[in-house]
């Protein structure tokens, strides 16, 4: 029995000893978190100075912000300086005094080359300047996060046998989850080609970070060919959609309008050759007439000489015809009805008419009316046209300023179905459909896209560090009410705990104690009390006859 009291007493010791050191371990480990919590929370908050630097430019901008005695700290996994955000300004101005970064580029030709620099080393200073000029103007592509150009330039030579294309190749890294259109890989190679002397854009060549050919010319198969067809589509629908909303915009407000459109082309390509007459309709070209009249009467005949030329022989003198009274009454006299023409006029009867020979001769030619047409229909023909309209409730403010929604009526959703008709070309033959519905938006829904939008509120540096702090103070509170607190009730109950077995040895009552029960534990009461009775009795007895006397 008086071991097992020793070891208690032991035991109740060591654990007595044991408090005070605990105790101080667990409010310096509350203070320490407590100080880790607060410089945390009141520490400068970091915003990005510079990203994608090289070593070279790294190394300028730290030993200048060291010099300036602005703090700094860098991110090994992009290359990028932070500072703190009250010093972000004063940063940028005091780099951008001393020309940094420079980064290459045609800022690189600004330093003096030194003397004694070959044609060889000016070129190749040149060619890296605008290499790097280049994928600075590419990186700035929504899209690209970094961009590198890689020129080859033939030499100049006086042989046209020895000349060779220029040529470039590009090399963009894309951001995650981003890819280039085919319209932004073209104005890539066209902006290179654009700005090297006898590059012809054929010779330019874009790959990305996973190896993809960007500028790869749209080939003859089936799935570049399906490829430009949807490209096509999606163009054209787009086309039809921005058109809608803009001419909507001004009516009821940036983002209170959404369109969609869907566009069915005819993706087939027809040729058609036709060649018409019409045999009923001639037309007269040209025409041509030719007539020919010959007479055979006094001409000469017989073999051309002199023989043919001698008068006939035995000639006798023609008699002269008789005389004719009157001339005039001769002429004009008619013979008698009944007598014979040349009885009347005997010189007429004697002299006959030659003999003539006619011919005619006649040509015309007709046009016949003929119709040539040839049809070439490429790929790419409108069939359809389906075009959906959501328009939000009309917003106006009240006398007090405050804004009110109200749906659009019958006609104005007339009015906008017609002028989205008149937008997109509306051809009811074709099959076309317009549907305009009015709906109420949401508040998410009606905020208008841009790049030009606050930033939100959880996402501004003032609220960033007001969490911080909110959040120190927290983990303190939460330090003091589980850590320290149970320490101190601890620390303050020991000596207590210490002052019960003497209290009980000396023949103190305990019972009128009020926390005599917590404060010894009921076996150590009992342990205590047998001991007790053993080695003492007499004053055992002497406290019991107190008790009763108490007690009665």
């Amino acid at each position: 029995m008086a071991n097992e009291t020793r070891s208690l007493h032991l035991a109740s010791t060591l654990s007595t000893a044991v408090k005070p050191l605990m105790l101080l371990f667990g409010v310096a480990g509350a203070v320490a978190a407590g100080l880790l919590v607060v410089l945390w929370s009141r520490g400068p908050s970091y915003s990005l100075l510079y990203a994608n630097l090289g070593a070279e430019d790294q190394a300028q901008v730290a030993q200048a912000l060291d010099a300036a005695q602005i703090p700094y700290r860098l991110d090994p996994g992009t290359n990028a300086i932070e500072v703190p955000n009250e010093r972000l300004a004063d940063a940028r101005l005091k780099l951008a005094g001393q020309g940094l970064p420079q980064g290459g580029g045609f800022a690189a030709l600004d330093k003096d080359p030194g003397f004694g620099v070959s044609q060889f080393v000016e070129n190749a200073r040149y060619q890296h300047a605008l290499e790097t000029e280049l994928g600075r103007t590419i990186a700035n592509l929504r899209p690209v996060e970094g961009a590198r150009v890689h020129i080859a330039v033939s030499r100049q030579s006086a042989f046209v046998r020895d000349h060779r294309a220029a040529s470039a190749s590009v090399f963009v890294q894309l951001k995650a989850g981003q890819r280039l259109e085919q319209q932004q890989v073209q104005a890539i190679i066209n902006l290179v080609a654009s700005s090297i002397p006898e590059l012809e854009a054929s010779q330019v060549t874009v790959v990305d970070q996973q190896g993809r050919l960007l500028s790869q010319p749209p080939g003859h198969d089936e799935f570049s060919l399906r490829e430009a067809q949807f490209d096509l589509v999606h163009r054209l629908e787009d086309d039809y959609r921005q058109r809608v909303e803009a001419l909507l915009s001004p009516l009821v407000g940036a983002g209170h309008v959404h369109a969609q459109v869907v566009a069915q082309l005819d993706m087939a390509v027809t040729e058609q050759a036709r060649e018409q007459y019409a045999p009923g309709s001639q037309i007269v070209r040209s025409e041509q007439v030719s007539e020919q009249t010959s007479r055979e009467g006094g001409m000469a005949q017989g073999v051309p000489g002199a023989l043919s030329n001698q008068p006939p022989a035995g000639g006798v003198a023609a008699a002269p015809p008789p005389p004719v009274a009157n001339a005039s009454a001769a002429a004009g006299a008619k013979p008698a009805p009944g007598a014979n023409p040349a009885e009347a006029n005997p010189a007429a009867a004697a002299a006959p008419a030659p003999p003539e020979n006619v011919s005619h001769e006649s040509t015309r030619n007709y046009e016949i009316d003929r119709t040539l047409a040839y049809t070439h229909e490429p790929a790419g023909r409108l069939k359809r046209l389906t075009v959906a309209v959501l328009v939000d409730d009309l917003r106006t403010a009240d006398k007090n300023g405050k804004t009110q929604t109200a749906p659009l009526t019958a006609a104005q959703v007339e009015h906008i179905t017609q002028l989205v008709k008149d937008a997109v070309g509306f051809d009811a033959a074709r099959g076309d459909t317009v549907s305009v519905v009015n709906s109420a938006f949401t508040a998410e829904a009606a905020v208008p896209d841009g790049d030009l939008q606050a930033p939100a509120l959880w996402e501004r540096p003032w609220f960033r560090d007001l969490v911080r702090m909110l959040c120190g103070a927290v983990v303190l509170v939460v330090l003091v009410l589980t850590v320290l607190r149970p320490l101190v009730r601890n620390l303050l109950s020991a000596p207590r705990l210490a002052q019960a077995p003497a209290l009980a040895a000396e023949g103190v009552p305990l019972a009128g104690h009020p926390g005599a029960a917590l404060l010894i534990d009921p076996a150590q009461q009992l342990v205590q009390a047998r001991s007790l009775v053993s080695q003492d009795p007499k004053r055992v007895a002497q406290v019991l006859r107190g008790w009763v006397s108490t007690d009665g």
